[in-house]
C-alpha cells in the first residue's frame, strides 16, 4: 500500500509530514512525500505563454523549484530522523509544479496511491470561495481514500 503525504512548508505542513509518516510506518505502507510548487505562468492559461514569460521569469521559476526540492528533502530527512526508517516502508519524494489539487489527483491516479494524507487550513468562507480549497477538491475527486489532518486549535 502507498500513502501520498502532501507537504507544504508551513508549520502545519510539517505536522502533516510527521503524522502521515508515522501512520505509514505503523501501517506498513510506503510513503511518498509530495510537494507542489506554485507556477507563475498558471495565471496566463489560454494565452501563448512564451510571449509573456521572460528569461528572468524562467530563472525565477527554476529557483522556486530548486528551493522547493531542498525544503522537501529537508522535511523528509527530519521526519525520518525523528521516527526512524523501517525496512517495510519505502520512502520517496516527489516534486512538481502547478495547481496543488490537480497535481495531487494526477499523481494519485497514475501511481496507484491507496491513501492521500493532507492538511486542512481553515479559511474564511469568502477566502475559500475566492481561492478554493486544495483539501476540498482532493476529497471530492480523489481516486482513493483521503485522510485530512486537522491541527489542534
Amino acid at each position: 500500500m502507498k500513502v501520498l503525504i502532501a507537504v507544504d512548508f508551513s508549520p502545519i505542513g510539517r505536522e502533516v509530514a510527521r503524522s502521515g509518516y508515522e501512520m505509514a510506518q505503523s501501517g506498513g505502507m510506503d510513503a511518498v512525500f509530495f510537494h507542489c510548487a506554485p507556477q507563475a505562468s498558471r495565471f496566463l492559461e489560454g494565452y501563448d505563454i512564451k510571449a509573456f514569460i521572460s528569461p528572468l521569469s524562467k530563472n525565477d521559476q527554476q529557483q522556486i523549484m530548486d528551493n522547493a526540492k531542498k525544503n522537501l528533502h529537508k522535511v523528509m530527512e527530519e521526519v525520518i530522523l525523528e521516527f526512524g526508517k523501517h525496512n517495510h516502508t519505502n520512502v520517496e519524494e516527489h516534486l512538481t509544479q502547478g495547481d496543488a489539487s490537480e497535481e495531487i489527483l494526477k499523481y494519485a491516479k497514475n501511481n496507484s496511491v491507496n491513501l492521500i494524507y493532507l492538511g486542512y487550513k481553515s479559511y474564511s468562507a469568502i477566502a475559500e470561495l475566492l481561492i478554493g480549497s486544495t483539501a476540498a477538491k482532493v476529497v471530492r475527486y480523489a481516486p482513493c481514500s483521503v485522510l485530512i489532518y486537522r491541527p489542534e486549535k
